[in-house]
């Protein structure tokens, strides 16, 4: 895999409610701050 991708998608229906949200967390991710929220459960090498 490559380190320098980041995918915002899965919303559904949900796309313009979680918009924002997921864009704070990606930009956070992009800049290297830490995100507000724990997204650990999201890290595909959690498996």
């Amino acid at each position: 895999g490559s380190s320098n991708v980041l995918l915002n998608t899965g919303h559904g229906a949900l796309g313009w409610t979680l918009a924002a949200g997921s864009a704070r967390i990606v930009s956070d991710l992009v800049v290297g701050r830490t995100p507000e929220v724990d997204i650990s459960g999201f890290d595909p090498n959690r498996f």
